[in-house]
C-alpha cells in the first residue's frame, strides 16, 4: 500500500495545486475563500493565531478534540487590494495570493515569517477500509538559517527537525504531537488525529532479503567498514541499491512496518543508523552526503517485518502530509519568543494544572514490588538511609489472579489495601499505581464493560472515545482502587500499545482516523472522574503517550521502555526537549534505562557510572523518578558509593522545592516551560541553539549533564549573557564562551544566569516534613532581575480560587538593593514570619539573616 501510494504522489505535477481565488465572503469571525478547488476558511483564533481550514466536499473533520477553551474570537481586520487578500488580528497577518491561492504570514511590522511552498497544498483523494478520505498535505518554506523544534517524543536521536524525516506515530517510546516550533517565531499546529508524515521521503529503494541466518540460532555477520555486525536467528538482511544523479545532502528513512528491537542501515558497507533495544519504534531517519553516482543499501531487522527505505534530497522546505484525512487543517502561531506562542496554545487548548509539591519530589519504581508489605518495607528502609521520597510505584501484576490488566489488587498478595496504603501515608510517602486500559475479558471487572459493549470490537482495549466508555472506566477505578487511597495514576501503553486502533471500529468511527488521540481520551477520563470526586486531591497521571490539549489533565510523561547505554541515554535529552517545547510541561525518563544489563549491574562499575550520570539529570527533569525491568532499583543496591552520590543528587533536588514549585507556578499562570530548549531563552545566539545536550532548568538555571563514561571535567557552553556562576563553586564566567566545568562523578554541570534569584530549602527527607519557613536565597549579581516565591496548600485546587501567596524579590544591581516585597495573598497554612538568609552567590557565608513578616523590605548587600 504504502509503495502504491508513494508512486502515485510522484506522479502528480505541482502545478496541479495551485488554487485560484474565486470569491469570498466575510463573515463575523473568520473570511471564507472559494478556490477554483474546495473552499478555504481563514480563522483567527487568538490575537497570535490563524487557523487554515480547506476542504473540497463533505468530507471535514467534526470533533474538535484539541481547542476546547472557549476564547472570544479576536478583532480582525481584512482587505482586499486586488491581487492578495489580507487579514490580520494586529500582532500578525495572513496573505493569500488571489491567482495562486498561496499563503504567506507576517507579523505587526509587515515582515514574513512563514510561507507556503506555490502549489504546495494539495488534497488527493484515497480511502481507507473501504471509507473515503484524502492524503493532505501542506508544504512551506524553511530558510537555510530556520531551526525547528517539537514533534513530541522520538529515539531518533535528532535535535534540530530542519530536513529530518518522521513518521508520526503513537507507539511505546515514541510520542507524536503534531506541533512544530520555529527560531523564526512562530508555530505549527498540524491538526490531524491520524498518522502523519513530517517531510515524507517518496523514492523507494527496492530491498531483497537475502537467506535468513541459520534457524539453528546460530548468528550471521554483514560486515562494515565501521566492523561486523551480527544478526540472530530472528533477523533477516535486506539489501538494495539507488541512484542519486548529483552530490549533496539527503534524508534516508526506513519504515520496518512495525515495532523492531534493530534499527541498521548501511550506505556502502557505512553503518549510518545502528540502535539495538527491546522495543524500538517502527520508522527511524537520517541524513547524509552522497555522492553522485550508484550507493548498495544493507538493512537488518526482525524477520517478520517487511522494511520500507525512502530517500530525497534535503530541501528547503518542511512538509506535513496525512494519508487519512478529511480535510487540511492547520493553525499558525507568532509571538515574541516561544513562551508566548506556547502560551498561546495552551489558552486555546487548556491550561497546565498545578500538580501537587510532593510530585516535584523523588518517585522510587521498579518492575516490580511483589506485595504491599514490600511497599511499605521499602519506603521504611529510605527513611532509614536517609534517603528522600515521596512517592512509591506499583507496577503491573498486583492483579494477580484476577487476570491481565484487572484493576483490582489480588488479596494473596495485597490483602488490606487501604491498611498498606495508609501504612505508606504514615510514613509520609504517597502511592502512584499502574492502571492499563485492555483489561482482561473473562474477569468480574470486565462484566460491566461487556454489558455496555465498552471494548473497541475484535480489541482487548476499551473503547475509551465513547463517554459511557470513560464513566464507567472512572467508576471502576474509583471502586477498585482510588477508594483505598491511591494518589496517583500510572496509566501504561495509553497509546494504545502497537498502533492497536489502525483497522478497528472506535465510538468515533474507524480507528485509522483517530490512532494518534487514544492517551488524550484516557487522561481525560480520569482527570474529570477523580475532580469530581475528590477536588481536594489533584490529579496525577504518569502516562506513555500523548496528543495535544492532554497537558489540560494533570499528565506527566515519561520515555517508555528504553534501552540502558550512552547513546540511549543521550538520546532522551533531546527527546524530553524536544517533546517539552510542544506544550507539555511534565516529563521524566526510566532513570538508568528500563532494560538494564542483568544481575551484574549492581557491581558493574561501567553501569555505575552510567546509572550515577543519568541520575543527576534526572534530579533536573521536571519530574524525578527511577525504574527498571526486573530489576532492584534502590540505591543502596548499588554499593555505598553510588548510594551516596544518589543521597547528594536527592538532596539538591529537595532543597530546590521553593524554585522549581515557583517555576510550576509560572507554567500554570503565565505559560512558561520548565524544561527548556535553549532557543527559549536565546534566540539570537545560534551557538546555544545549537546545544543539543545543554537546557535551561526554569528561566535561570544552565544545566550540561555528563553524557559519556569516565570523564571527571565537561565543556559547558555558556549563552551570550551578562554573566553565569557555577551553582556548585560561585565561580563567576562570562556568557558567550565555551568553559571547561570540574564534573566528578558526584557533581553535575550547573550554571545559574546573572540576576537570578536562587531561594533554596533545608535538606528534608519529604515535602512537608519542614514547613519552610527559613530559607536561603542566593543572589547572582551582574545583572537586575526579579523572583516569584509561590506558595499554596501544596494539594487540592484552592489555588484555582486565589488561596495562593506570591512574594516578590528584585535584584537592583546597581545599587546592589535587594528589595523583599509586600506579600500578595493567603490560604491555609500560610506561614505568617519566616526568615530569609541572603547569601553572595560569588562569596562563601551568609551576607545577612532577614525575619519578614509580608511587608516591604529594602536591603543592601554591597
Amino acid at each position: 500500500m504504502r509503495t502504491i501510494f508513494l508512486l502515485l504522489i510522484i506522479g502528480m505535477p505541482v502545478t496541479a495545486y495551485l488554487q485560484e481565488v474565486k470569491k469570498y465572503s466575510r463573515q463575523k469571525d473568520r473570511i471564507s475563500i472559494q478556490l477554483s478547488e474546495g473552499t478555504m476558511q481563514i480563522i483567527p483564533i487568538s490575537d497570535k493565531a490563524i487557523r487554515v481550514q480547506w476542504k473540497k466536499d463533505s468530507l471535514r473533520e467534526i470533533k474538535e478534540l484539541v481547542f476546547t477553551e472557549k476564547v472570544p474570537a479576536p478583532a480582525m481586520s481584512f482587505s482586499d487590494n486586488g491581487s492578495e487578500l489580507k487579514i490580520g488580528t494586529g500582532t500578525m497577518s495572513l496573505i493569500i495570493n488571489k491567482r495562486s491561492g498561496t499563503i504567506h504570514f507576517n507579523d505587526a511590522a509587515g515582515k514574513t515569517f512563514l510561507s507556503e511552498k506555490p502549489g504546495g497544498r494539495s488534497l488527493t483523494p484515497s480511502s481507507v477500509m473501504g471509507q473515503p478520505c484524502y492524503v493532505a498535505e501542506q508544504r512551506f518554506h524553511s530558510p537555510e538559517d530556520e531551526f525547528l523544534f517539537g514533534l513530541g517524543q522520538f529515539q531518533d536521536g535528532h535535535y534540530n527537525l530542519r530536513n529530518i524525516s518522521r513518521k508520526l506515530l503513537q507507539v511505546n517510546s515514541q510520542i507524536a504531537i503534531p506541533f512544530l516550533l520555529s527560531s523564526k517565531g512562530y508555530g505549527i499546529l498540524w491538526h490531524q488525529y491520524g498518522l502523519t508524515w513530517y517531510n515524507p521521503t517518496d523514492q523507494l529503494i527496492a530491498l531483497h532479503k537475502r537467506t535468513a541466518p541459520s534457524a539453528t540460532g546460530a548468528e550471521a555477520e554483514v560486515t562494515t567498514t565501521s566492523g561486523s555486525q551480527r544478526i540472530n536467528q530472528q533477523q533477516v538482511l535486506h539489501e538494495g541499491q539507488f541512484n542519486v544523479e548529483k552530490e549533496g545532502e539527503y534524508i534516508l528513512m526506513l519504515d520496518l512496518g512495525n515495532m523492531d528491537n534493530r534499527h541498521l542501515l548501511t550506505i556502502d558497507g557505512q553503518a549510518v543508523i545502528d540502535q539495538s533495544n527491546l522495543w524500538l519504534p517502527p520508522a527511524v531517519s537520517t541524513t547524509i552526503r552522497l555522492k553522485e553516482g550508484v550507493h548498495s543499501v544493507q538493512v537488518v531487522c526482525k524477520s517478520d517485518n517487511t522494511p520500507a527505505l525512502s530517500w530525497k534530497a534535503v530541501a528547503d522546505e518542511t512538509t506535513f502530509r496525512s494519508p487519512e484525512a478529511g480535510m487540511l487543517d492547520y493553525i499558525v502561531f507568532h509571538g515574541n519568543d516561544t513562551d508566548e506562542i506556547i502560551a498561546d496554545y495552551r489558552k486555546l487548548s487548556g491550561n497546565v494544572p498545578m500538580l501537587p509539591l510532593w510530585a516535584f519530589g523523588f518517585w522510587q519504581c521498579r518492575e516490580r514490588y511483589t506485595s504491599g508489605e514490600h511497599l511499605v518495607r521499602t519506603v521504611k528502609e529510605f527513611r532509614k538511609r536517609k534517603l528522600p521520597l515521596d512517592v512509591i510505584v506499583q507496577d503491573w501484576q498486583y492483579w494477580g489472579k484476577y487476570g491481565w490488566g484487572v484493576p483490582q489488587f489480588d488479596e494473596t498478595n495485597y490483602p488490606d489495601p487501604a491498611g498498606f496504603i495508609g501504612q505508606l501515608h504514615e510514613l509520609h510517602a504517597k502511592f502512584s499505581l499502574s492502571v492499563w486500559e485492555n483489561i482482561d475479558k473473562r474477569s468480574a471487572v470486565a462484566k460491566e464493560y461487556l454489558q455496555k459493549d465498552l471494548y473497541i470490537p475484535n480489541s482487548p482495549w476499551i473503547d475509551i472515545y465513547n463517554p459511557e466508555t470513560q464513566r464507567t472506566h472512572w467508576q471502576v477505578l474509583n471502586r477498585n482502587l482510588f477508594s483505598y487511597g491511591v494518589d496517583s495514576w500510572w496509566m501504561d501503553a495509553t497509546e494504545p500499545e502497537n498502533d492497536a486502533l489502525a483497522g478497528k471500529q472506535t465510538y468515533f468511527g474507524l480507528g485509522n482516523f483517530y490512532r494518534l488521540t487514544y492517551p488524550l481520551l484516557v487522561s481525560k477520563a480520569v482527570y474529570e472522574g477523580q475532580r469530581t470526586t475528590n477536588p481536594g486531591k489533584r490529579v496525577t497521571i504518569l502516562t506513555r503517550s500523548a496528543f495535544p490539549g492532554q497537558q489540560r489533565y494533570g499528565t506527566i510523561n515519561w520515555s517508555g521502555d528504553i534501552g540502558w547505554n550512552w547513546d540511549t541515554y543521550k538520546r532522551q535529552i533531546v527527546a524530553g526537549l524536544n517533546f517539552s517545547i510542544t506544550g507539555m510541561p511534565y516529563w521524566t525518563t526510566d532513570i538508568g534505562g528500563f532494560f538494564r544489563p542483568g544481575p551484574g549491574q549492581y557491581t558493574n562499575k561501567e553501569y555505575s557510572d552510567i546509572l550515577t550520570r543519568w541520575f543527576q539529570w534526572g534530579a533536573f527533569s521536571p519530574v524525578f523518578r527511577i525504574h527498571g525491568y526486573q530489576t532492584e532499583t534502590e540505591p543502596w543496591k548499588y554499593g555505598d558509593t553510588v548510594e551516596a552520590n544518589m543521597r547528594s543528587m536527592m538532596n539538591l533536588r529537595y532543597r530546590l522545592l521553593p524554585y522549581l514549585y515557583s517555576e510550576a507556578w509560572q507554567v500554570t499562570r503565565n505559560g512558561s516551560t520548565i524544561m527548556r530548549p535553549l532557543l527559549m531563552d536565546f534566540r539570537e545566539d545560534t551557538l546555544a541553539i545549537n546545544q543539543p545536550y545543554e537546557y535551561m532548568f526554569g528561566r535561570s538555571m544552565l544545566v550540561a549533564p555528563v553524557t559519556e563514561p569516565g570523564v571527571t571535567q565537561w565543556k559547558v557552553y555558556l549563552p551570550r549573557w551578562k554573566g553565569w556562576y557555577d551553582f556548585h563553586t560561585g565561580k563567576r564566567y562570562n556568557g558567550g564562551q565555551t568553559v571547561t566545568a570540574h564534573a566528578p562523578q558526584d557533581i553535575i554541570p550547573v550554571f545559574v544566569k546573572a540576576g537570578s534569584i536562587i531561594p533554596l530549602a533545608e535538606v528534608m527527607q519529604y515535602t512537608g516534613e519542614k514547613n519552610m519557613d527559613t530559607l536561603e536565597l542566593r543572589i547572582y549579581k551582574g545583572a537586575d532581575g526579579q523572583f516569584n516565591l509561590y506558595e499554596d496548600e501544596g494539594d487540592g485546587y484552592n489555588y484555582e480560587k486565589g488561596k495562593y501567596s506570591l512574594i516578590p524579590f528584585k535584584w537592583n544591581d546597581k545599587k546592589q538593593q535587594l528589595t523583599i516585597g509586600r506579600r500578595e495573598g493567603t490560604f491555609t497554612g500560610l506561614l505568617s514570619k519566616r526568615v530569609f538568609n541572603i547569601k553572595d552567590a560569588e562569596k562563601p557565608g551568609m551576607i545577612k539573616s532577614i525575619l519578614y513578616n509580608g511587608n516591604l523590605i529594602i536591603t543592601d548587600l554591597k
